[in-house]
C-alpha cells in the first residue's frame, strides 16, 4: 500500500538556487545487504551514476562493510574506463559485518580534494549498524564538515523503516522498500518497471539553503504494478519548517559516556557476526567458524611439526666436525691455570680463551695481583717457550727482539740472534707494555698482529700464540692506541676481596701449583702435546659456525650506543675479531651457530675504560634476547592481510583460477601467498632461535668462557622474558601460517564461498593495536583517563582495567 500523501509547505516546490554540484556515493555491501536488498540498491547507485552524467555533475562510488574493508572505484566517468570500473564496482560484495566508520573516514579524505570539495554524501544501507554509529571524535569532524562547508549526509534506508544509528549521523534519511521487502514479492514474478526517483538531483551542494528535497524530490516514489512505499523517518512537519530528529545528546557522566561508546561487544559484533535471523546466516557463520578452527589447527601442527628441539643441539655435539668431546680438556686447563689463585677464575679462562683464539689479553691492575702467574703456567701449559720482559721507557729493541749478531755484521748483515727472545717465543708476559717507546713499538706491532719480524732484510714467522700483557696504568699518549687495540680481550684484575683474603692466607703452599715448578711433566694437562691438532680443529669448526642475523644486530646495536653514549670508537678490526671470538667460542661448545648468551664475552672486548664495563654489561643483559618486536609483525600481517582480502574479493573467492577468476587477479594472489611464505619462514627462524636460546640459558652449565655467577644473573633476567617473548612470536607465527594456508591450494582447500569471511576472522585486528598501561595508569579513575587519553585509547585502557578487575 502506498504511503498517504502529506500535506507539504510550499518551498519545497522552489527551483534549485545553483547549479548542481558533486555526488559521493556509499553502498553497504554487508552480509546483511546480500541478495534482493543489495541487488536493487546497486540499481540505485546504477541510476544515481546514470542522473549525475545528465546534469554534468561529478559522482564517485565507495562499498564498505567494516571499517576495514573499503572499496573505491573512483570517479565514474562517461566513457569505456568509467563504464568498466563502475561494473567492476557493482560485480563485488565484502559480506561480514557492517560499521560506516571506514567509509565516512574515505570520503572525508577525498573532500580535501577541490574537485570533491563541495560533494554531498549518500549512504545507502539497510541500518544495521552499532548504535552509536561512529567514534564521536569522527562525529564531531562530520559536524564541523556540515558547519563550516555545507556538507550533507543523506541516508537511503533499504527495506525497512527506521533505523535510529543511521538517523543520527543523516542530515536526512529517506526510507525505501520496506513494505516491498516485507511482502516478498521477489520470491514470485519479477515486478514491472519502477521509477526510483521522480526528479533529478537539485541542490548544489545537498548541504545550502533554499534547496529541494533531495534525492527523492516527491518524498513518494510511484507505484506502478509494484507496492513500493517511500516514507520520512527522521523528520517532521512542524509549521512549514522541517525539525530533524537528530538525538546526538551524550552523556558526560563517566559510566554513562562509558556505556554508550566503550564497549565494542555491540560496535564490533556487527563487524564480526552478520545480523540474521534466518536459519541460512547462521549456517554459513558456522561454516566459517568450522573452517577458521581447521586453519588454525593446520597452522598450530605446522609450528609443532618445525619446533626446536633439544635434540637437534645433541646432534650438533655429535656431528663428526663438533668439537664438543674437547670440552673436558678445556675445563681441566682452565683449572689447572687457576688452580691454587683466589678470585682469578676469570682471569684463567681468559687466557686460555685467547691462546685458543690465537689472540692476545690485557690485564689492567695492581702490581701483585697475580698477572705474571697467569702468563707463566699459559706458557707450561703448551710446553712452549716463554718469554717474560718488565718494559720501561729505556728498554732497547735487544732486549726485546735480541742482540745484533757480531758475525753477520762481519758480512754487513744486520741480523739479531732472536733464539730465546719475543720473535721465538710461544707465549710472553710484557709487564708495564704501555711504557714501551717508539724504538721497539712498530716491531712490537707487526709481532702481535702479522706474526711476522723484520730481520736481516725479509720477515721471519713468529710462533708466538698469546702475548699476556699486563698494566697499571692505561696508554696516555695516541702512539700507543695502536699498541691498545692489538689486545682483544682486556680484563681488570682487582685485589683480593676481603672474604678472599681468608682464602688466600689459609693456602698451605702460598697459591702454587704444578705449573710453577720446572718439570719437565709437572704441566701435561693439555696442550703439551695436542695444542696444533685443537687449535685447527676448534679454527676449522668455528668457519662453519653461522652467524645469525639476531647477533649482528646485538653487535652493531652495542657498537652504536658505545659510540654515541660513550664516545668509544671500535675499529673495523675489532669487530672482526670479536666476531671470530665468539664463533669459536660457539665452535668449543659444539656448536654450530652463535648464540646470543656467547655475547656475553664482548663485555670483555667492547671497552676502553674499566669503569664502561659495567654498563656494556647491563646493555647486554638488557639486548640479549634474541627476536624483534612483535608489534612490528602484527601490523605487516594485518596490512598483508588486507591486500589479500582486497585480491580475493575480486576473484569472489577463487584463487587458482578455475571458476573464471581473471588471470592477473591470481597472479597477484599468489604473490602475496609467497610474500606471507617470506613472513612464516621469518617468524619460524625467530622462534626457533628463542627456543634455542631458552634451552642455552637452563643448562647455563655447559659454558665454559663466562663466569657462572654472571649465567645465574643472565639466566634469571633473560629466561622469563625470552620465554614471555616464545609465546608471543608463537602466536604471530600460526596467525601467519594461517594466513598463508587461506590462500594456498591443497587437498584440504576451503570452499570459495567462504574464504574472504574465514580470512578476517583468522585474528582480531584489535591485536595489532593493543596498549600496555602502566600500573600507575591502571589506577586512574574514569575522569581522569577520560580526560587524559583519547576516544580510541580510553575504550582499551577500561576494557585493560575490567579485565584486571576479573
Amino acid at each position: 500500500v502506498p504511503s498517504i500523501p502529506q500535506t507539504r509547505p510550499l518551498y519545497t516546490k522552489r527551483l534549485p538556487s545553483a547549479p548542481g554540484g558533486p555526488i559521493t556515493l556509499c553502498l553497504d555491501t554487508s552480509y546483511s545487504m546480500e541478495g534482493r536488498r543489495e541487488i536493487l540498491s546497486k540499481a540505485v547507485v546504477l541510476a544515481c551514476v546514470s542522473q549525475a552524467h545528465k546534469q554534468g555533475r561529478r559522482c564517485q562510488v565507495v562499498a564498505f562493510s567494516n571499517e576495514r574493508d573499503v572499496m573505491e572505484a573512483g570517479e565514474i566517468t562517461a566513457d569505456p574506463a568509467g563504464i568498466h570500473r563502475l561494473l567492476e564496482f557493482l560485480s563485488h560484495s565484502f559480506g561480514g559485518g557492517t560499521d560506516v566508520t571506514g567509509a565516512l573516514k574515505h570520503v572525508m579524505k577525498t573532500l580535501d580534494n577541490d574537485e570533491m570539495a563541495d560533494a554531498d554524501i549518500v549512504l545507502i544501507s539497510d541500518g544495521e549498524i552499532p548504535d552509536p554509529p561512529i567514534p564521536l571524535e569522527l562525529m564531531t569532524q562530520l559536524e564541523s564538515l556540515t558547519i563550516r562547508r555545507g556538507v550533507q549526509v543523506h541516508g537511503l534506508l533499504v527495506g525497512k523503516q527506521e533505523s535510529i544509528p543511521l538517523s543520527k549521523i543523516c542530515s536526512e534519511t529517506y526510507d525505501f522498500l520496506f513494505e516491498y521487502e516485507s511482502m516478498g514479492l521477489f520470491g514470485g514474478s519479477r515486478p514491472r518497471d519502477f521509477e526510483l526517483f521522480s526528479t533529478p538531483f537539485h541542490s548544489s551542494s545537498m548541504g545550502r539553503s533554499e534547496r529541494t528535497r533531495s534525492f527523492f524530490s516527491s518524498r513518494r516514489t510511484q507505484r506502478r504494478g509494484g507496492a513500493i512505499a517511500a516514507k520520512r523517518s527522521s523528520y517532521e512537519e512542524d509549521g512549514g519548517r522541517r525539525t530533524k530528529k537528530r538525538n546526538r545528546k551524550f552523556d558526560d557522566d563517566d559510566e554513562a559516556y562509558v556505556n554508550g561508546w566503550d564497549d565494542e561487544e555491540t560496535e564490533t559484533s556487527s563487524a564480526k557476526s552478520p545480523k540474521s535471523s534466518s536459519e541460512g546466516g547462521q549456517v554459513y557463520l558456522d561454516e566459517v567458524n568450522k573452517a577458521v578452527q581447521i586453519l588454525n589447527d593446520r597452522a598450530k601442527s605446522f609450528v609443532d611439526s618445525n619446533r626446536w628441539s633439544e635434540e637437534q643441539l645433541e646432534a650438533e655435539r655429535n656431528d663428526e666436525q663438533s668439537c664438543w668431546s674437547y670440552r673436558p680438556k678445556l675445563q681441566a686447563a682452565i683449572d689447572m691455570i687457576g688452580e691454587g689463585l683466589v678470585e682469578r677464575q676469570d682471569e684463567s679462562r681468559l687466557v686460555v680463551l685467547s691462546m685458543l683464539a690465537d689472540e692476545h689479553i690485557l690485564l689492567l691492575g695492581v702490581p701483585g695481583t697475580g698477572k705474571s702467574v697467569l702468563g707463566r703456567r699459559l706458557a707450561r701449559l703448551c710446553n712452549g717457550r716463554f718469554f717474560q720482559r718488565l718494559l720501561t721507557r729505556f728498554t732497547t729493541p735487544d732486549e726485546l727482539f735480541g742482540p745484533l749478531s757480531l758475525q753477520a755484521l762481519e758480512n754487513d748483515e744486520y741480523r739479531r740472534c732472536t733464539d730465546g727472545f719475543l720473535p721465538t717465543a710461544t707465549v710472553a708476559f710484557l709487564d708495564e707494555i704501555f711504557k714501551a717507546n717508539s724504538a721497539i713499538l712498530n716491531t712490537l706491532l707487526t709481532i702481535l698482529n702479522e706474526r711476522k719480524f723484520d730481520n736481516a732484510g725479509g720477515q721471519e714467522d713468529c710462533p708466538i700464540r698469546c702475548v699476556v700483557g699486563a698494566s697499571n696504568e692505561l696508554p696516555e699518549s695516541d702512539e700507543l692506541v695502536a699498541l691498545y687495540d692489538r689486545f682483544l680481550i682486556r680484563k681488570e684484575v682487582t685485589p683480593v676481596s676481603d672474604e678472599g683474603v681468608m682464602t688466600l692466607l689459609s693456602l698451605p703452599n702460598q697459591a702454587t701449583a704444578p705449573c710453577d715448578s720446572n718439570g719437565e711433566a709437572s704441566c701435561d694437562v693439555l696442550f703439551s702435546t695436542g695444542l696444533q691438532e685443537i687449535t685447527e680443529k676448534l679454527s676449522t669448526a668455528a668457519a662453519s659456525v653461522v652467524m645469525e642475523d639476531h647477533v649482528c644486530r646485538v653487535i652493531v646495536g652495542l657498537r652504536t650506543y658505545l659510540r654515541d653514549e660513550l664516545s668509544v670508537q671500535i675499529s673495523d678490526r675489532r669487530l672482526l675479531k670479536t666476531a671470530q671470538l665468539l664463533r669459536l667460542s660457539a665452535a668449543s661448545h659444539g656448536r654450530q651457530c652463535v648464540d646470543t648468551v656467547d655475547c656475553l664475552l664482548l663485555q670483555h672486548c667492547m671497552w676502553q675504560l674499566p669503569e664502561q664495563k659495567k654498563s656494556v654489561t647491563e646493555w647486554l643483559m638488557e639486548n640479549l634476547t634474541p627476536g624483534t618486536d612483535m608489534q612490528q609483525f602484527r601490523y605487516l600481517l594485518e596490512t598483508l592481510r588486507k591486500e589479500i582480502q582486497s585480491a580475493v574479493r575480486k576473484t569472489s573467492g577463487d584463487i587458482s583460477g578455475d571458476f573464471g577468476a581473471r588471470e592477473a587477479d591470481v597472479a597477484v594472489i599468489e604473490a602475496l601467498r609467497k610474500e606471507t611464505e617470506k613472513i612464516v619462514a621469518l617468524l619460524q627462524r625467530h622462534h626457533k632461535d628463542l627456543e634455542r636460546h631458552i634451552q642455552l640459558l637452563r643448562d647455563e652449565s655447559s659454558f665454559l668462557w663466562i663466569d657462572p655467577e654472571e649465567l645465574i644473573s643472565a639466566k634469571q633476567l633473560m629466561l622469563p622474558r625470552a620465554e614471555a617473548l616464545s609465546v608471543e612470536v608463537e602466536k604471530v607465527l600460526v596467525d601467519a601460517a594461517s594466513l598463508q594456508l587461506s590462500i594456498s591450494n591443497g587437498p584440504n582447500d576451503m570452499s570459495a564461498e567462504y574464504r574472504l569471511s574465514v580470512i578476517e576472522e583468522l585474528w582480531d585486528e584489535e591485536a595489532v593495536q593493543q596498549i600496555q598501561f602502566t600500573a600507575e595508569e591502571m589506577e586512574l579513575d574514569m575522569r581522569e583517563a577520560k580526560a587524559k587519553y583519547d576516544l580510541e585509547t580510553f575504550r582499551k585502557w577500561k576494557r585493560a582495567k575490567k579485565k584486571a578487575q576479573k
